[in-house]
């Protein structure tokens, strides 16, 4: 180390900041594969996640590291107002690993080479920033949701479009992005920018963890998180002196939520005031609907239709249930990616379009048993196929999917998940 003791921290927070993607991975732990022996209540997910933030926790140190070497290793390098100037490349820093495949590779076997080497790590490392990206737009959007979900933004935020994203949330998260890179025109801003956010995320992160009581960690644990918090907070603090627009950038956000927060606090205080109207609706949507029932004329193994909407399937399946003598349940799925605390324990009564399928199901299927089914999943062929076995169902009725080929690719065929899950005496009828 040279310099004094504030040269010293500058360089140890670059180190930090260089290590700091390996955040990305701690944040998936809470839809990793749980332990065969925990439940969703105590969920425990250490043989998923211990490997995985080992394994991506070496990678960035170990890389971090021969990338670091490699770079000093090139000669004739000079550092000067934040840039990096090479012999006939001047301002590589932001091109670095470009450059040093030119040089290494081109040393090695010519200049034409190099020059393909160049462009090889130019593409890859393209490839990797949009996947940083993607990684990105995927957090705000999900964050948004679930601070909706919590009444900390507006509702719209939850909205859900037929891929099951929420279009404000994905508006807003690709536009933020596009407007810091028209708007920062030097990696570095950029840069900063990203430094200020990622560290106070981990820094709240560590805190809001380590001090909160209702959590069973150990005391060891509990003071690891806690002398993180402190050094993560001390950088924190030293960004928002160094990087007077980051500073800004962070000021700006945090006003622009807590703004809209306190629209939606307000909002709430005010739809909470009850009045006779409103107690009257609620006093109706509490009561669930009747539905026809004759159970003298039902045998045998009941009927599983999962419907999206109000269509044919759903008519095939109260007609063959009518044939068959069979009760009839209808179960609807709310698709949804991200899963907040409370949502696998809504009701279908707050569900205006599961509401309107079951009244059309009612007005339909008179004199036949009909159960209405309700859940909010993120993982619809799992839920479908549970549901079958726990009702002992003879048959399950589901309409062709009506993916797109890309989509079907990206998620997966609904219908060939159902039938590589569902037991064999369970009889699967698709109708196209």
């Amino acid at each position: 180390m040279t310099g004094g003791f504030f040269q010293n921290w500058n360089g140890f927070v670059g180190i930090v900041l260089a290590l700091s993607g390996v955040e990305a991975i701690a944040n998936a732990t809470s839809v990793m594969k749980l332990n065969p022996e925990s439940t969703e209540d105590h969920p425990i997910v250490t043989k998923t996640s211990t490997p995985a933030i080992t394994s991506v926790m070496i990678e960035v140190c170990v890389f971090t590291a021969l990338l670091g070497l490699g770079m000093m290793a090139l000669n004739g390098l000079q550092i000067h107002s934040g840039d990096v100037d090479a012999p006939g490349s001047p301002g590589v820093r932001d091109y670095m690993l470009r450059y040093m495949a030119n040089v290494f590779v081109g040393n090695a076997f010519g200049l034409g080479v190099g020059q393909i080497a160049g462009w090889v790590v130019s593409i890859v490392f393209g490839g990797l920033l949009l996947s940083a990206v993607n990684t990105a737009i995927v957090d705000l959007i999900a964050i948004s949701f679930l601070m909706s979900r919590d009444r900390e933004l507006p509702a719209n935020f939850e909205k859900l479009n037929s891929f099951g994203v929420p279009n404000l949330g994905l508006l807003i998260a690709t536009a933020i992005p596009v407007i810091l890179v028209v708007a920062v025109k030097d990696m570095a801003g950029l840069a900063d920018l990203y430094a200020v956010g990622v560290v106070g995320a981990i820094a709240t992160n560590l805190g809001a963890t380590s001090t909160d009581k209702k959590l069973h960690l150990g005391r060891w644990e509990r003071s690891l998180m806690f002398c993180t918090f402190l050094i993560m907070a001390s950088i924190e603090v030293s960004l928002f002196i160094d990087k007077p627009n980051a500073r800004v950038f962070a000021a700006v956000v945090l006003a622009v939520g807590l703004i809209l927060r306190g629209l939606v606090v307000e909002r709430a205080q005010k739809k909470a005031m009850p009045t006779a109207e409103t107690t009257a609706e609620a006093k109706a949507a509490a009561v669930a609907p009747t539905f026809a029932i004759t159970e003298s004329d039902v045998s045998g193994a009941p009927i599983l239709c999962a419907v999206r909407g109000i269509g044919r399937t759903m008519d095939f399946a109260i007609e063959e249930a009518k044939a068959w003598h069979r009760a009839l349940y209808l179960l609807f799925i709310r698709e949804q990616p991200v899963m907040a605390p409370g949502d696998r324990r809504r009701k279908w009564t707050d569900d205006e379009e599961a509401r309107a399928i079951f009244a059309y199901a009612r007005e339909r299927a008179k004199g036949l048993m009909i159960l209405p089914c309700y859940a909010v999943s993120d993982a619809p062929a799992d839920t479908i196929v549970d549901f079958a076995a726990t009702i002992g169902a003879s048959h399950l009725i589901v309409g062709a999917p009506q993916r797109s080929m890309i989509v079907n690719l990206l998620r997966g065929n609904i219908i060939r998940n159902i039938s590589d899950l569902l037991p064999e005496e369970i009889n699967l009828l698709v109708f196209a």
